[in-house]
């Protein structure tokens, strides 16, 4: 059953003071989903509108909800000034693009897919796009199609490896460390995992008690940890230097948590076999003038992609369904908070 509106959620309430309605922006509009604009439609006057940066501090003054995804930073200074936005959504789990510190300064709630274990289980793109990763850089698929592209049909140019009997180190075990897990002994390899919360449970076939085991045991490393103070560069030179000179690196979690001047020069120095990755430190702002960029272009042991871990259709429609509601619920608690609290100066 849809939930009554925010401008109607304290209706017959004699002693409420009239809501406003709610004001609502897409702030990155692109695909964005019809079933959760009807949702949000509840609660208010929704726009899909795409902003820079400067547009979307302006936003942030003007609209009670800004929903953005991951090519915005909503650092401090974005912050500054008079604020009318009470509540920013953000349809993703990793939250290091948002300052959420200076957002509780400022009252303003961050809703985002972070700790909704149930429902994240259901949202597997990440988890397929690793194994996607794996599978074409140690088959060499992009050199391979390009060559096809160019008027080639030779091969033995492409000689790649298997998964099979192979070894998968996990870092991180979590919700996307386990579907990976579960991926790749599809495919009968060893799954060992080590996270770097130790009390952390247990979600993969075999636990090492280590990061330094699982870099010299894996023949494919796979990230999947929260970026944070303590994760990052978490993967350095001498980590790298742990790792089989056979193993390559699969990165689709954030890119603070690899030291990128570290694998830049493994790789130059032949002292790993390659790296697939989603992310990088510093994105979105990252340009062909990139050193790790600058490599890919030359060498096909190093695949980088802009971060479409979870970009597919059903990933979209199914986060932006979820964190509508989340947002519908959340606003008409306050509203009916604020019909409760007469003396209350409201606000959505």
């Amino acid at each position: 059953m849809a939930r009554p509106s925010l401008a109607n959620a304290s209706a017959n309430r004699s002693n409420a003071a009239p809501m406003r309605t709610a004001r609502i922006l897409i702030a990155e509009p692109v695909h964005f989903s019809d079933e959760a604009k009807a949702i949000l439609e509840q609660a208010g006057d929704v726009e899909l509108r795409a902003c820079d940066r400067h547009e979307l501090q302006q936003a942030l003054a003007q609209y009670d909800v800004v929903w953005v995804r991951l090519a915005n930073r909503i650092d401090r200074a974005m912050l500054a000034g008079d604020l009318r936005c009470r509540v920013l959504a953000v349809p993703v789990t990793g939250l290091d693009h948002v300052d959420l510190q200076a957002c509780a300064e400022h009252g303003i709630a961050v809703l985002s897919l972070r700790g909704e274990v149930d429902f994240l289980k259901e949202v597997r793109a990440t988890a397929e796009l690793t194994v996607g990763l794996t599978l074409a850089l140690l088959r060499k698929l992009n050199a391979a199609a390009a060559h096809v592209a160019s008027g080639g049909w030779n091969r033995d140019l492409f000689w790649g490896h298997e998964l099979h009997g192979k070894t998968a180190g996990l870092i991180g075990v979590g919700r996307l460390g386990a579907l990976v897990a579960g991926y790749f002994r599809a495919f009968g390899m060893r799954v060992i995992g080590y996270d770097p919360r130790p009390d952390f449970p247990n979600q993969v076939a075999e636990r090492v008690d280590s990061l330094a085991a699982l870099m010299s045991e894996s023949d494919v490393v796979s990230l999947h940890v929260a970026y944070q103070d303590s994760t990052r560069h978490l993967i350095g030179r001498p980590e790298l230097e742990q790792m089989k000179p056979s193993a390559v690196l699969i990165n689709t979690s954030r890119g603070g948590i690899v030291d990128d001047r570290a694998l830049l020069s493994a790789l130059e120095q032949g002292r790993l076999a390659g790296a697939a990755l989603d992310v990088l430190d510093g994105e979105p702002q990252i340009g062909a003038d990139h050193p790790l960029v600058q490599y890919a272009r030359e060498h096909d042991n190093l695949l980088i992609v802009p971060h479409i871990g979870g970009n597919t259709v059903e990933s979209f429609a199914k986060t932006e369904v979820f964190l509508a509601r989340k947002v519908v619920d959340h606003l008409s608690r306050q509203a009916d908070a604020a019909a409760a609290s007469p003396s209350r100066q409201e606000r959505v």
